[in-house]
Order: C-alpha cells, then structure tokens, then sequence
C-alpha cells in the first residue's frame, strides 16, 4: 500500500468514528494492550478526542507486565482508564468446573462479559459505544461478524473501526505514528490479557514457565488439586500437563505457537 492509499485508509477511517458516534453520549475504547487495540484507541482519540475513554478488562490471569503498559499508554495518551476488576477468580473457578475446554469455554463469559455487562449495566446501555479493535482477517468467527452491532448479551452497540485492516496496515500505522508497542510482544509474540488454557500450546506455556516462573508456578500447582487429575492442556488430541512442562520447559518450544482465538468474536 502506498502512502496516499494508507493515508486515505485513516482518514476514512476517522471519519467513519465520528460519523457512527454522533448517535452515542458515551464511548469507551477497548484496550487489551495488544496491537490492534492500540491502533483502534489511537484512532479514537484522534476522531473523538476527550469524549472517548479507554476501557480494560482485568481478567486476573493477563501477562504479568500487561496492565502496567495499559496504564502506562493510558497516561501517555492523556485518556481516562477504566479498569474492570476481576470479578471472579480464575484459580478458583477451575477448581470448581475443571480446565476450559473449547467446548467449554467458561472463562469467556466469567472472566470479561459477565464482568462487563455488570459494568455497562451500572450505565445507560442505549447510550453507550463499545469500540473494540477487533479484525476479520484474525480468525474465520471473526471473518462473520459486521462492524456495527447491537451485542445480544450486553444489550449496548459495539463498533470495530479496523475490522478490514490487515495485520500488516496496522503494524504500519503503529510504526508511522510511532506508537509504543507493548514489549511484551518480543516474548510471547502476543500481549496475552489471559492465560486460559483453551487456545494456548505447550510453547506458550513454556515461554511463560522460562521468562516468568513464579506465575507459571501458579498453574502447575492448580493442576495439582484438581479431583480429577486432569492436565492443564490438552492438544492436538493429546494431555499435556504444566508439570513436565515445569521439569524441562526448553523441550516444548518446538510446538507451534497460537497467537489467534479462532472462536472469540468479541472484545479485543
């Protein structure tokens, strides 16, 4: 892409935030911390200004590191951070209902939309703008979504200004505006606002048994209490526990990684 064509491809952009907010009293950006986040938080502001305000899930399982840089960038770009706590505690709730599997993916719902639609619930859902950086081209359940949507469980309109940008426009548009990407990305290769189990493979876990131990440590023991003695993940058909991936780390980065959740289509 040219430099004209990227330029119109922002600007068009823009111009769509400020059109599709006119019918809005309150927006709030979705920040994760990731990439595309980021972009769309950058690109808000730039339409919006000091009517938008950032908003970040804290699943209590994110990269450690993770809601520093939130916060950090929150201050950096002179908007106002809302945090919601984690409401329920991942830890526990496997306890309880066992790992999440992908057809069982609890941890969607307890740890960012019921948390979620508490908050908006507090407010005016009619009135409220939810802008996510949510993009088509990260997963084929992306690919179905619309731009512009009334959600049906939090009952408020949601809105993905760079749902047809590619990976690579919005590495561009962070390297043209210079923005400053969160350092997590050189570890993991993604930011990670949470370590559950479903879409993540051995290598993933083991970077984070390398580079952070103290927080791996934390579901090595969590598998240890399970009743049924099940592993922590499951992959390619196959059970994997965080226990031998504890002993030896180094002889599971040769799986591939997973940077994408092909099954989320809400929030990034």
């Amino acid at each position: 892409m040219t430099t004209s064509s990227f330029r119109k491809l922002i600007n068009a952009t823009i111009k769509e935030i400020r059109k599709i907010d006119s019918k809005f009293e309150n927006v709030y950006a979705m920040f994760s911390g990731g990439r595309d986040s980021l972009v769309t938080l950058h690109l808000s502001l730039r339409a919006l200004k000091n009517k938008v305000e950032a908003l970040f899930i804290d699943t209590g399982i994110s990269t450690p590191g993770l809601k520093e840089y939130v916060e950090s960038i929150a201050k950096e770009f002179n908007v106002k951070l809302n945090i919601i706590g984690p409401k329920y505690n991942y830890f526990e709730l496997v306890l309880k209902k066992g790992f999440p599997t992908i057809t069982r993916r609890w941890c969607k719902e307890y740890l960012k939309l019921q948390p979620l639609k508490d908050w908006i619930n507090e407010r005016d859902p009619e009135k409220i703008l939810l802008i996510t950086g949510v993009r088509a081209d990260e997963s084929w359940m992306k690919a179905r979504t619309v731009k512009l949507l009334k959600h049906k469980f939090l009952k408020t309109t949601t809105y993905s200004p760079i749902l047809y940008w590619t990976e690579e426009e919005v590495k561009e548009y962070i390297k043209f505006y210079k923005l400053r990407e969160c350092p997590l990305y050189e570890t993991y290769g993604k930011a990670y606002d949470c370590w559950c189990s479903v879409f993540k493979s051995p290598a993933d876990f083991a970077t984070l048994a390398l580079n952070n131990p103290e927080f791996f440590k934390k579901f090595v023991k969590l598998e240890s209490k399970l009743r049924s003695k099940g592993s922590g993940l499951y992959y390619s058909g196959k059970k994997i526990y965080f226990k031998d991936i504890a002993i030896n780390p180094e002889n599971y980065l040769n799986y591939p990684k997973l940077y994408k959740c092909p099954l989320c289509t809400t929030l990034v």
